[in-house]
C-alpha cells in the first residue's frame, strides 16, 4: 500500500466520526510504528482540518526496565510535530489473579479518559494482525458472537469518548513500509517476542503457519469477525427493544420478562440488562443463579448474588441492580449550594435554606421518628413511608435526607415532611441530580 493510499484510508476511517468543529483528537502513543503512524497520519490531516484539537497522550507503567528511555525517545519525536503532548508515567497496581498486561491496559484507559474532553476520539494503531489474533484469543476462550467480534472499528467509550481504529484491515507489514517511507522514529520492544505471552505466541508461532497453508485466512477472520458484530448488533437492537417495552425504568427487571421464553433468551435478557447498566457482565454460573432464584423468586425471597461490583436483588417482582456503595459520606451540616452524595448524585441547595440561623444537615441514616407529609393524614416513620412508594428494602437504609432545625426533614425525591401535623410547608427545595449511571434512580 502506497503512502497515499494508506492516507486516504485513515481520512475514510474517520468519515463516519461526523466531527465537529473544535472537537478533540488523541493520538494514543505505545511507541511502536503503528502508534507512530497514527501519529504522523493524524498531523497530516491536521494540516487539512485545523478546525480541531489535537493531542498526543503516552502513558509510561515502567513494566520494561527501558521504558523511560524509550519515553523521552517518543516524546522528542512527537514534539517535533509541534503538537500538544502529555508524557507521564503511570502506577499500576497488579492483583493476583490479573495479568500485568491486561493491568496496564486498563490503567492507561482509565488515565487517557481523564486526560481528554468528554467527546475525544482516541485514535489506536490496533492492525489486522492485532485483530486476528483477538479473534482467535476470542476463539480460545469459547466466547460467543460478542467476543468473536473482536475490535470494532469504532468503538463508543466513557462519556461520549470514542475509540477509533483506523488501521484495522491494515498488515503489519504495510505500516512497517510507511514507517520506513515517512523516516519515523519507534521502539521495538523485545517482550513482544516472548511467546510465553499468549498473544505473542499467536503472533509468531500460530498465525504465520496457517497464513502460509491458508494465505486468505486474514481475510477471511475479519470477514467472520465483522458479520459476528452485525449479528450481535441486531440481536442487542431486538433484546432492548423487549426489555423498554416491559421496564419503567433501566435499573428494573421485571420478572414477567422471563415467562414463556427459552432458557437461552432467559440468560439474554438477563445479559442485555445488566450491559445497559453498563455493568461487568457475571460469568456463565452466577448468571445462571441469577436466572434460576428468578424463576422461582416469591414475595418472600431475599435474593441477593454478589457479582463484580454490585448485587442482583428481587422485590416486588422483579430483580434490581444494587450497586455496592462502599462508604457513605458522612452526615454533615451543610453551608454550601452544591453537595456531593456520592453515588446518589448531587444535591443544589437554595441559599435560603443555610442563611441566617438555618442549620441543615445531612444524612444517610433514616429518622426513626413519625412525620407528616403536607396534604397526607396521620405520621409515619420514614421507613414505612418509603415502603409505601416502593422503595427497595436495601435502599430504605442509607437514603439521603436533609434535616433542617430539627423540625423538617427533606428526602430525595419525597420532599418535605415535618415532625408535627401540618397541612403546608413553604420551604423552597432542593433539587436532587440523580447518579449519571442510573444505579440509585427510583421508580
Amino acid at each position: 500500500m502506497t503512502v497515499d493510499g494508506l492516507y486516504d484510508l485513515f481520512c475514510q476511517s474517520l468519515e463516519p466520526l461526523a466531527l465537529q468543529p473544535g472537537q478533540q483528537l488523541v493520538a494514543a502513543l505505545g511507541g511502536g510504528a503503528d502508534s507512530q503512524t497514527i501519529l504522523d497520519l493524524l498531523m497530516r490531516y491536521r494540516q487539512q482540518h485545523p478546525q480541531y484539537q489535537y493531542l498526543a497522550i503516552h502513558l509510561d507503567h515502567s513494566f520494561h526496565p527501558s521504558s523511560a528511555d524509550w519515553s523521552l525517545t517518543i516524546e522528542q519525536a512527537a514534539k517535533a510535530y509541534g503538537i500538544e503532548t502529555i508524557f507521564e508515567p503511570l502506577d499500576v497496581p497488579v492483583s493476583s489473579r490479573q495479568s500485568k498486561e491486561a493491568a496496564g491496559r486498563e490503567g492507561r484507559y482509565q488515565r487517557m479518559a481523564e486526560l481528554t474532553e468528554n467527546d475525544a476520539v482516541l485514535l489506536l494503531g490496533q492492525h489486522r494482525n492485532d485483530q486476528i489474533e483477538t479473534f482467535l484469543l476470542q476463539l480460545k476462550r469459547g466466547s460467543g458472537p460478542k467476543g468473536l467480534s473482536s475490535m470494532a472499528p469504532i468503538h463508543p467509550w466513557k462519556g461520549n469518548r470514542r475509540l477509533c481504529r483506523p488501521l484495522l484491515s491494515v498488515s503489519k507489514e504495510d505500516i512497517l513500509d510507511y514507517a520506513q517511507q515517512q523516516d519515523l522514529t519507534w521502539i521495538e520492544d523485545d517482550t513482544n517476542y516472548d511467546t510465553r505471552i499468549e498473544r505473542n505466541f499467536l503472533r509468531h508461532n500460530v498465525v504465520p503457519l496457517i497464513e502460509a497453508r491458508w494465505p486468505q485466512f486474514g481475510q477471511s477472520v475479519l470477514r467472520a469477525a465483522k458479520l459476528c458484530a452485525e449479528q450481535q448488533q441486531v440481536m442487542d437492537e431486538l433484546l432492548q427493544q423487549r426489555l423498554r417495552k416491559e421496564q419503567t425504568h433501566n435499573n428494573h427487571f421485571p420478572l414477567c420478562l422471563l415467562e414463556q421464553q427459552s432458557v437461552a433468551m432467559q440468560r439474554a435478557l438477563l445479559r442485555t440488562w445488566l450491559q445497559t447498566l453498563n455493568r461487568s457482565l457475571p460469568s456463565y454460573e452466577q448468571l445462571e443463579q441469577i436466572r434460576l432464584q428468578a424463576r422461582s423468586a416469591s414475595n418472600e425471597s431475599q435474593l441477593q448474588i454478589q457479582c463484580d461490583g454490585y448485587s442482583v436483588r428481587y422485590f416486588q417482582f422483579a430483580l434490581w441492580c444494587d450497586a455496592n456503595p462502599g462508604a457513605l459520606p458522612e452526615d454533615c451540616w451543610i453551608d454550601d449550594t452544591e453537595v456531593d452524595l456520592g453515588a446518589w448524585g448531587k444535591l443544589s441547595i437554595p441559599p435560603d435554606l443555610i442563611m441566617g440561623n438555618n442549620q441543615l444537615k445531612l444524612t444517610f441514616s433514616p429518622s426513626t421518628a413519625k412525620l407528616g407529609k403536607p396534604g397526607r393524614q396521620g405520621r409515619k416513620k420514614l421507613r414505612d413511608w418509603l415502603k409505601q412508594a416502593g422503595v427497595p428494602p436495601w435502599l430504605r437504609q442509607r437514603y439521603p435526607t436533609l434535616e433542617l432545625n430539627d423540625q423538617y426533614l427533606w428526602v430525595a425525591k419525597f420532599g418535605w415532611f415535618s415532625y408535627q401535623v401540618i397541612d403546608t410547608i413553604d420551604l423552597p427545595e432542593p433539587v436532587w441530580v440523580s447518579s449519571s449511571v442510573g444505579l440509585y434512580r427510583l421508580p
